[in-house]
């Protein structure tokens, strides 16, 4: 009987290298797959936060108002009547029905005033970001608000355009406080956003919001 013979040197190195070289060879194309997952990961999170955050401010944007029905004795004048509608071109708030009360006991209702502007994001250094910040209760005070969140981030540029019916054209600002539009909401308001795509380029997405209530809700 003759003895069992093993592997020579030679021939595990052999094996080995065989072996290398097909791992190389998978890793390789296993590589590129990963790389088109996370690129293609990346893009669909950046269209994610995209939509979600431009059509939320649609939908709060649509549901704008400004009313008469205040205390004449605490706001003496237009200038500064507690619902408003005061945007420019690169920052944007008014009064809604949008709020949502989530504390029974909460001294809120559906009205409440919110905030758009482009800022430094305080969670990421170095990048602007869409900031918002709603105010549920409308006070003496509903130009200012002081909890700002992240919307949309690493936002190169906002931009805001109203659309004037009676001018046919869009206007960079808009303020029911002053006497050109006293009582009047723009009929639409269109949102431009400027971000970095995947590839790293510059790309604007754009989109609109249509106001229900343009005109003053009366007294009755």
């Amino acid at each position: 009987m003759k003895p069992a013979r093993g592997f020579t040197l030679a021939e595990v190195l052999i094996a080995l290298a065989v072996t290398a070289l097909i791992g190389g060879l998978v890793w390789s194309s296993m590589s590129g797959t990963f790389r088109v997952k996370e690129t293609i990961e990346s893009e669909a999170g950046l269209y994610r936060e995209l939509r979600v955050g431009l059509d939320r401010m649609a939908r709060e944007i649509s549901m704008a108002f400004i009313s008469d029905r205040y205390d004449p004795a605490r706001f003496r004048d237009n200038t500064n009547r507690p619902t408003f509608f005061t945007g420019e071109a690169e920052k944007l708030s008014f009064t809604y029905f949008g709020h949502q009360r989530l504390l029974r006991d909460a001294k809120e209702s559906d009205q409440a005033v919110v905030f758009y502007k482009l800022d430094r994001d305080p969670d990421e250094k170095g990048i602007t970001s869409v900031m918002r910040c709603e105010k549920p209760v409308i006070d003496d005070q509903p130009d200012r608000c002081e909890r700002y969140e992240t919307l949309i981030g690493n936002v190169k540029k906002l931009e805001f355009k109203y659309w004037d019916n009676k001018k046919k054209d869009w206007s960079r600002d808009w303020d029911t406080r002053r006497n050109e539009h006293p009582n009047q909401l723009p009929d639409r308001v269109r949102i431009e956003i400027t971000a970095k795509n995947e590839l790293g380029k510059e790309q604007k997405y754009v989109t609109e919001a249509r106001v229900n209530m343009v005109t003053v809700l009366e007294r009755i």
